[in-house]
Order: C-alpha cells, then structure tokens, then sequence
C-alpha cells in the first residue's frame, strides 16, 4: 500500500528579517549547564546580535541573569556600534525593567517581542545551535572561572569571523558576520547621554598601579593586570560590581550611611578569576581574606582658612616732634 505523499509545510515569515543593518537587534540568554566549575549551578550567557549581519556585538558570561547583567551587556553594544532601530526579545523580565525601559525611551529605541516558545522569531535558535557545535565542548571542560571566559571570548571572536551560512548567497565576497556589518554603526549617542540614564547606578573610575580604584570613601580592588585601564563601577541592590568591557573583576557587598553618599561597611568582597594577568609576578598567593580587598579611606581633615599675608609691610616710623 502506497504511503500519500507528504504536504510540505508552507515556510514561516521571520517577522523580524533586517533589511539593513541595526534595522533590529536581538537578544537573548542561554544557559550553560554542562562544565566542571566548582559551583555545579548553571552559568548564563547574555548576548547581544545584530539581525541583519547576525554579528555577535556583545555578550557575557555570568553565575546570574538580572536586569544590572542584562543593562550592562547592551549597554557595552551601544557604546561600541551605536544604538539599533528596535530591539527584539523574549518576555524576560531583566528586559523589561524600569531602567531598560527608560533607556529605550531615551535613545529611541523600539521594543519588540517575540511571541512565547519561538526563538526562531529573533534567530536566538540558530545562534544558540552554532554556539553549541562550536564552544559546549570548552564549556564543557572548563573547570575554572577563566578557562570558561576563555572558551567564552574565543567563541564570539571565531563566531564573528567564521562563514555564516545566512551568508551563503552574496555576491560581494563578504559572508562572515563581521565582513558583512562592515564596521557600520548604529545612531551614535555622547557618552553623557548614557551616562545620564544611568547616573544612579553606573560610574566611570580609572585602576590605580596597584589595580585599585577610589569610590566614595572607599578604594576597591579591580585586577592590578589592568592598571591604568577605564573600568565600570555597577551599583545596585546592596552590591558593588567592578567590571571591564562586561567581563567582572570583583563583587562586593555595601551599606550606605544614612546620607545615602557614603559607605557604611563592606562585607563579602569577592575577586573573580579572570585572564588579565599583572605582568609583575606575584611574590606569593593571597588568599581573599589575606588580601585586602577594601580600604577605607582615611577622612579628609578640613582645612584651616589661612589669611593671606601681605607680599610688603608699610613700616611705622616713630613720632618724631619738630622742635623750632
């Protein structure tokens, strides 16, 4: 008995195809779940793409998914190719914070989603499945928080750089992500436009030669394999994040004083292990608890107002009686 024939699926419209570059950005967070770091909990990739060139802008590797992870990954995309038409998600809640949403108000961005259980609607699917083939086996053996950051940078930099198959067609010669974008950019915004949307809770320092930097009344470390480097100081919720270009170098918790300006005390100070390495080798090992992490600042004594002496003094003559 002869089967019928099968009916071929009409193919589904991609209802967020760019027909230009940062017509559309996509983004979205996978969950790594296979490795042999000490914390057997899941870590998550954050990254951000670029619909028409499918090039990786920005992304990241974290122990959490919140907004301040999520805020700091787009925010690095937007200060390195400009700002997108729209930006394209799931219905995550880390991309529909207060902060976001004012972000893309400000920068006139359109928020776009896709419909539930479709991440082939914002090419996260297709994404995810070369993210697979190419790094789940780094992943997958990493069994230090640098060896995952590795296998994580060198990921997005093959990614970028390899054929893609969207690309298959052109005729231009240009059929890896990156050859395709072409360095174009998006709508560029001053970084006080940025710098004003997130005034409360992202802040510019420089490290010190020693990998330090000064905060309020504080001095925190960073990585001393940076010094001199720019860093992003991220606060929010009782925590204190020092980051470079969204990789994080430490994590702290803070009180404030009352004045809400002012650090009270610091507790649980955390250097994260990363690939940046002081060309200076270090003497010996030290310990978090050994090393110290936080400083408070001595407080500053206020100056006595000196008067100003006068450069030339008028001599007093005595009284001198004319006689006749």
């Amino acid at each position: 008995m002869q089967k019928p024939p099968r009916r071929s699926r009409p193919k589904l419209e991609m209802p967020f195809k760019a027909s230009r570059r940062h017509e559309y950005w996509s983004i979205d967070v996978r969950y790594i779940e296979e490795h042999l770091l000490e914390d057997p909990k899941p870590v998550y990739i954050i990254t951000v793409f670029e619909n028409f060139s499918r090039m990786v802008l920005s992304s990241a590797i974290s122990r959490t998914q919140n907004q301040w992870d999520y805020l700091s990954v787009l925010a690095d995309a937007i200060r390195r190719y400009g700002a997108p038409e729209a930006i394209v998600t799931d219905g995550g809640g880390i991309f529909y914070s207060n902060v976001a949403m004012q972000l893309y108000d400000m920068l006139g961005i359109r928020k776009e989603r896709i419909e539930a259980g479709s991440p082939w609607q914002n090419y996260a699917e297709t994404l995810f499945s070369i993210q697979r083939r190419l790094a789940d086996h780094g992943f997958s053996n990493a069994r230090t928080w640098s060896e995952i950051l590795h296998e994580h940078t060198k990921w997005w930099q093959n990614y970028n750089a390899e054929h893609h198959f969207a690309h298959r067609a052109r005729q231009d010669g240009r059929h890896s992500p990156q050859e395709v974008l072409r360095g174009v950019l998006g709508r560029t915004y001053p970084e006080t436009v940025l710098s004003r949307i997130l005034y409360a809770t992202q802040f510019t320092r420089h490290l010190d030669k020693y990998g330090y930097i000064k905060f309020r009344n504080w001095r925190f470390f960073g990585e001393d394999g940076l010094a001199g480097e720019e860093v992003f100081v991220w606060v929010y919720e009782g925590t204190l994040k020092i980051e470079y270009q969204t990789t994080t170098l430490s994590l702290y918790s803070i009180v404030f004083q009352p004045d809400h300006k002012h650090i009270l005390e610091v507790k649980n100070p955390r250097r994260i292990q990363t690939h940046f390495r002081s060309p200076q080798l270090d003497l010996w090992q030290l310990t978090d608890t050994e090393w110290l992490l936080a400083l408070r600042r001595p407080e500053q004594r206020k100056r006595k107002k000196r008067h100003p002496r006068p450069s030339a003094l008028q001599l007093t003559f005595p009284d001198i009686a004319i006689s006749g």
